[in-house]
């Protein structure tokens, strides 16, 4: 499990053969199966079997248990949490065909990763500061700020519409953070990571107290608590778009 203020990062590559699909199928519980089976589309459909059935690989081993075996239950607003390993935080997001998985030992974690997309508009959902930012700085610094209010959103497991009137201007890629309306109570860090071209990312967790995020610095099947069938190639994202990987290296490292 990780230590306090230390989240581990998992990206998860979500285009995956049919036969590593197949098998990722296997792990999911009946009612992600009816979900998959239901989204109406069959590149959506392959892709949350994999997010899904890779989270709960990653979670299984931390706590030595198969995958399949996890319980899911979920907040007020739907964050779903570990029935019964309350003291492991997690959180799941996904754009188009990568994800990124975040864990946290005891403190409210969440992640977002977006990716550039037209549409989007500052000026229809962000503050006046914000919108500011954005006009002088573009779609980089739009992204930026959306992810760290849904980082922050997902992280407190509140209501998604709330997140975009949160106020996150700030320098990065560190970023701490108060709701001054007191919806959402409590301290939050939040911290800009990398993320591959077109993309950001953000990962927020709950109090004052530094948080490092770190990224597998080996090839996950060569990881020692690591005891699942998950195809290695799952995690292709570490080396393909994240750009550095060092297979020399063990354990986790700084991004």
């Amino acid at each position: 499990m990780p230590p306090d203020g230390v989240v581990h990062l998992w990206p998860i590559a979500l285009d995956q053969p049919p036969s590593v699909v197949a098998a990722l199928h296997a792990v999911l519980a009946p009612q992600e199966r009816r979900h998959a089976a239901g989204r109406g589309d069959a590149v959506l459909s392959r892709r949350f079997v994999v997010a899904r059935a890779v989270a709960r690989a990653v979670l299984g081993a931390y706590l030595d248990r198969p995958a399949a075996s996890l319980r899911w239950s979920t907040g007020r607003w739907g964050k779903p949490v570990l029935a019964d390993a309350a003291t492991l935080c997690f959180n799941l997001s996904h754009t188009a065909d990568v994800a990124v998985l975040a864990v946290s030992g005891g403190r409210p974690v969440g992640v977002d990763i977006e990716r550039r997309r037209p549409g989007l508009s500052a000026a229809r959902y962000f503050p006046v500061v914000e919108r500011d930012l954005v006009r002088a700085g573009g779609p980089d610094v739009f992204l930026r700020l959306w992810t760290r209010k849904e980082a922050w959103i997902k992280a407190a497991g509140d209501r998604v519409g709330r997140a975009l009137a949160l106020p996150v201007a700030g320098a990065g890629p560190v970023l701490p953070v108060r709701d001054r309306t007191g919806r959402i109570p409590g301290s939050w860090l939040l911290h800009d990571v990398p993320a591959p071209p077109g993309h950001a990312a953000c990962v927020a967790l709950a109090g004052t107290r530094p948080v490092r995020p770190l990224w597998p610095a080996t090839r996950v099947s060569a990881r020692p608590f690591w005891h699942s069938n998950i195809p290695d190639r799952c995690f292709s994202y570490v080396a393909d778009s994240f750009g550095r990987r060092d297979d020399s290296l063990s354990g986790w490292q700084d991004w």
